[in-house]
């Protein structure tokens, strides 16, 4: 499915909520008021959150569909995200970062007015597709606690497993140039900040250890 086809599907299954009773339930992690499981996965960019969803989904027994923040960039126009660094965007931009001597030394995600409705739009899509019984892997970049607590404030009535995924700083950075699709600097910036302070339930290291063992270290904890 493209990613037009896959944005129609998301507004589809929207339109059709609110129509599934609450439950209750129990499982390994805590009980849970709603039908739905979330695997939120969080960590900076080139770290392996993609791949490391895909395999989930491949691997876990019931369906997941996988929502992440580049899909939902995908929905704005391209008129409101600016990736050239040459403005700060009403949608989301980079931002170059310098030091003490006017040098710049990464690049940072500037999120505007238009970016942080998108952002809250996120959470209410996944809160919405839980609520119609459907399991989701959420792929976000989030900046420390205060904006993962937003989401653990959105998700406070569904049965989530909190998940880091960390990388040495420089695999992320070799990575990233491999990559070739990355802001050079980029990596370093998000990985300083983006579990800040930040509570999970498991936090996985994707250069340590393969691809195979960490989904089925979250598989075993999902299903048991």
């Amino acid at each position: 499915m493209n990613q037009k086809l896959f944005v129609l599907s998301v507004f589809f299954v929207i339109n059709s909520l609110f129509s599934s009773e609450l439950i209750e339930n129990s499982g390994n992690i805590d009980s849970f008021k709603i039908a739905g499981q979330v695997i939120y996965l969080n960590g900076p960019s080139s770290v392996g959150k993609s791949t490391l969803a895909r395999a989930l989904q491949n691997a876990l027994q019931v369906p997941f569909l996988v929502l992440g923040i580049d899909q939902i960039i995908f929905m704005m126009p391209d008129k409101c995200n600016d990736w050239s660094n040459e403005s700060l965007a009403s949608g989301f931009s980079w931002q170059t970062v310098k030091d003490e001597q006017n040098n710049a030394i990464a690049h940072a995600i500037h999120v505007g007015p238009f970016g942080k409705q998108m952002v809250q739009a996120f959470k209410e899509i996944v809160v919405s597709l839980v609520k119609s019984g459907l399991n989701v892997i959420v792929d976000d970049v989030s900046f420390g606690k205060e904006e993962v607590d937003a989401w653990k404030t959105s998700l406070k009535e569904v049965n989530v497993l909190w998940v880091g995924v960390t990388a040495p700083i420089e695999i992320l950075e070799q990575r990233e140039k491999d990559r070739g699709d990355r802001k050079i600097g980029s990596a370093k910036w998000q990985a300083e900040r983006v579990h800040c302070d930040v509570q999970y339930d498991v936090v996985i290291n994707s250069h340590e250890k393969s691809i195979d063992e960490n989904v089925k270290k979250i598989q075993n904890i999902i299903e048991g």
